[in-house]
């Protein structure tokens, strides 16, 4: 028995259909409160001239999130002292890091800063200097971290009252 066809009055859903009463909804309320607004995938933003999702420019702007944003977001430059690890595309902005020779310290993570040349005497380099940290130094004959740090993870002295 041959299966019967579609009926020709049944239209396929439109992938982004988006109703004009939806579009001039609040775009910073919440989107779990929202379920049933129409959102526009990350790469994308809500173009309410054209009643639906328009693409970010490669580059220049991007979304990371599904939105209702009424533009891109402004692609991240990168500031002095850092160089970019991967560029800014329509879904993700661009990461930087510091420059070779300088590392971003937790004590101060707003700017890099630059690495020590070497170590103090009777200290030995454990560990050479990376976009995210400083060298490392150890002593040379107990072999513990001058910044106080075990060299084997697990290594605790406990103190008993």
């Amino acid at each position: 028995m041959p299966v019967p066809a579609l009926s020709p009055w049944v239209k396929p859903a439109s992938a982004m259909s988006v109703r004009k009463d939806e579009i001039h909804q609040q775009s910073s309320a919440p989107l779990e409160r929202s379920p049933q607004q129409n959102l526009c995938p990350p790469g994308f933003y809500m173009e309410e001239a054209i009643g639906g999702c328009a693409p970010c420019t490669d580059g220049i702007d991007y979304t990371s999130h599904s939105n209702t944003l009424p533009s891109c977001l402004p692609c991240t430059t990168c500031k002095s002292g850092e160089e970019e690890k991967n560029g800014c595309t329509p879904t993700k902005d661009t990461e930087c890091q510091c420059k070779p020779g300088t590392f971003r310290g937790e004590d101060a993570p707003e700017f890099c800063q630059k690495c020590s040349t070497g170590c103090p005497d009777g200290k030995v380099m454990v560990m050479k200097c990376t976009p995210w940290s400083n060298i490392k130094c150890v002593d040379q004959e107990s072999s513990t971290l001058t910044h106080g740090e075990a060299p084997v993870p697990g290594e605790l002295a406990t103190m008993s009252q």
